[in-house]
């Protein structure tokens, strides 16, 4: 599931508690986002705090907490929802953290918290292989040596290295946030562009 969240403390806030009505979740877990591969394990309900204040660095958050929605924000990097029996991840993997692992640690986070039995995931709106060009240097961190300035397939990438890392059922919701102004893109509309919150729970 998606929803948006615009730009500025307070309207973010509102936003999650609007998510929180939505879901019917006691509480929302996050991270600060780094482009890293850290995924956190939350095993608690906490306090959302405003802002970034307090939240430590990861780029994922898995859980196998009933109740407890846990959340990325993305404005081009694709949000990934990690399911098994008994828990849940969601994760934000633009090409810095797809490069470096993000999905396999999830995946690990995963097999860590479930109760094993066959891995689903859910990939959301992102920038699209019609719209992101990156340079040489993106595809060869990619596993694309050689190739010139030209798109990326940030869906594509992330549905190989899940096969690899054992996830059976892949759904793709689609969507570019480049070129489809119905969602937020830093690409587009730079740095005050709003952003979208990926989310996953357990009920």
């Amino acid at each position: 599931m998606s929803s948006t969240t615009g730009p500025g403390s307070q309207g973010a806030a509102a936003n999650r508690d609007a998510l929180r009505r939505r879901t019917g979740a006691a509480g929302l877990a996050r991270g600060f986002q780094v482009h890293g591969t850290v995924v956190s394990r939350v095993a608690e309900i906490v306090e959302d705090p405003p802002g970034n204040d307090g939240l430590a660095e990861a780029d994922g958050q898995a859980t196998a907490v009933r109740g407890l929605a846990v959340m990325v924000l993305a404005a081009d990097c694709l949000p990934v929802a990690l399911g098994c029996e008994g828990a849940v991840a969601v994760l934000h993997a633009g090409w810095r953290g797809l490069a470096a692992g993000i999905l396999e640690q999830g995946v690990g986070a995963l097999r860590e918290l479930g109760r094993g039995g066959p891995l689903g995931a859910v990939l959301g709106p992102c920038a699209g292989a019609c719209c992101y060009e990156v340079g040489p240097e993106v595809h060869a961190a990619l596993g694309e040596p050689g190739r010139a300035r030209g798109p990326a397939d940030l869906r594509g990438l992330a549905r190989r290295r899940l096969e690899a890392a054992g996830v059976g059922e892949i759904a793709e919701l689609g969507g570019c946030t480049i070129c489809d102004e119905r969602y937020f893109s830093h690409r587009r509309e730079g740095p005050a562009a709003g952003r979208m919150a990926g989310i996953a729970w357990l009920s």
